[in-house]
């Protein structure tokens, strides 16, 4: 009697963003999950300080820098700190334009900047960068 090997599904790629502003969570989710990825939004540090700790890495972060409890500076610092995420890519997304600003945040480690407003197509190009191991996922998009 043979055992029949069964492959298992692909797992989508997984995306946490971390932005206070509904409507722009709410179009970044839009956005990722027609490309693909499974997404978990969260409004605030505190929220998202919770995910780095309970959660699994995502695939990829969105991180806004002004946000309620927690900036998004910290949250950079905490991330690269982290032992299950400090591999995980990071795009800043941020209204803040300031040389200062974006130099801190890739001092910090982060792997892009992106102000807003920002072109969503031009996002998605820089998310497939990032995360080339889910070509086919994000390609769909």
């Amino acid at each position: 009697m043979r055992a029949e090997l069964r492959a298992e599904p692909s797992r989508a790629p997984r995306a946490l963003v971390i932005e206070d502003s509904e409507h722009t969570a709410y179009l970044l989710a839009f956005m990722l999950e027609r490309a693909g990825y499974e997404v978990t939004t969260v409004n605030n540090g505190r929220d998202a300080e919770r995910q780095l700790e309970e959660q699994t890495a995502a695939s990829i972060v969105l991180l806004d820098l002004m946000l309620p409890h927690v900036d998004g500076f910290q949250l950079l610092m905490q991330i690269r700190e982290h032992a299950w995420w400090r591999n995980v890519p990071v795009i800043v997304l941020s209204a803040k334009v300031g040389e200062a600003d974006i130099v801190r945040a890739f001092e910090l480690g982060a792997d892009d900047y992106v102000t807003k407003p920002f072109r969503p197509n031009e996002l998605l190009a820089r998310i497939r960068r990032l995360t080339p191991k889910y070509p086919a996922a994000i390609a769909a998009s």
